[in-house]
C-alpha cells in the first residue's frame, strides 16, 4: 500500500526504506527525537518538511501531492497533540469532509452518536467545537471517531494512548483491532508496551539515526528489557 525508498527528511531522517502492506498493522518505535512523528507527518505531506526519495501510495507517486489530495486518496494522521478548532463542531467537521446530504446526513449522525457513546463521551459531543475545552483523552477519542467515519485506507496514529486511562486504552485497542481489516493499513507510533502487545502488530519498526530495524513483538520486548542501544 505504502512504500518508501531512499526516503529522507532534511536534518531528521536519511535514506529510509520501508514498505507497508495492505491489511497489516505496524508499530513504529524509536528514541525520543529520532523522527517518528516527523516521518508520519512527512508522509501526509506537511509542507514545511523538505523531503527526497520515492514515496508511493496504492502504486502511485504522491511525493508532489498536497495534504488535502493525500487525504482524499485515503490517508489519515492522528496527532500526538490534537489542536482545537473553535467555531467548528465535531459533527460539522465530518459533514463537511464527506459532503453529507439528505439520508446520508442522518445515517452518519447516528453512527457518530453511537461511537461517542462507546467511548463514554458526553451526549452532546456532536455539537461541541473540535477539541475545544477537551481533555487529552477526549481529544484522542475524537480522532478515533473521525477515523471511524471518514473511510480511510491508511491510518497513521501518533501515540494514540497518550492521555487515555486504563479503560480508554482497552477501548482504543478494541477499536483499532476492529478497524484494521484486509482492506486497510494501520501504523501506530507508541512507547507503550501494553498497547504493542495487545495490538499484536505484523511488524515492529524501530527508527534509528542510521536506518531502521524491523522485527516482530520480540524486538519490542528486547527494547523494553535492554533499551534501544542494546538490541
Amino acid at each position: 500500500m505504502l512504500k518508501l525508498k531512499n526516503y529522507s527528511v532534511e536534518n531528521v531522517l536519511e535514506n529510509i526504506d520501508i514498505e507497508f502492506d495492505t491489511g497489516k498493522t505496524y508499530v513504529i518505535m524509536g528514541p525520543n527525537g529520532v523522527g517518528k512523528s516527523t516521518l508520519i507527518h512527512s508522509i501526509m505531506g506537511r509542507p514545511d518538511l523538505e523531503v527526497s526519495g520515492d514515496l508511493t501510495f496504492m502504486g502511485s507517486d504522491i511525493s508532489e501531492l498536497p495534504v488535502d489530495q493525500r487525504a482524499r486518496l485515503g490517508m489519515y494522521v492522528a496527532f500526538q497533540a490534537p489542536t482545537s478548532i473553535p467555531g467548528l463542531s465535531n459533527f460539522q467537521m465530518i459533514k463537511q469532509a464527506l459532503n453529507l446530504k439528505g439520508s446520508e446526513l442522518a445515517e452518519h449522525l447516528a453512527k457518530f452518536r453511537d461511537t461517542t457513546e462507546k467511548f463514554n463521551l458526553p451526549k452532546d459531543w456532536d455539537k461541541r467545537n473540535v477539541n475545544t475545552d477537551a481533555s487529552g483523552g477526549e481529544k484522542k477519542k475524537n480522532e478515533l471517531i473521525q477515523l471511524s467515519l471518514l473511510n480511510k485506507k491508511l491510518a497513521m496514529l501518533d501515540e494514540p494512548d497518550s492521555g487515555l486511562d486504563v479503560d480508554g486504552v482497552k477501548s482504543l485497542v478494541s477499536f483499532l483491532n476492529e478497524w484494521r481489516t484486509q482492506h486497510n493499513t494501520l501504523i501506530v507510533v507508541t512507547h507503550y508496551d501494553r498497547l504493542i502487545y495487545d495490538l499484536n502488530p505484523d511488524a515492529v519498526i524501530v527508527l534509528k539515526k542510521d536506518g531502521v530495524d524491523i522485527g516482530d513483538t520480540d524486538l519490542a520486548r528486547r527494547i523494553f528489557s535492554n533499551g534501544f542501544d542494546n538490541v
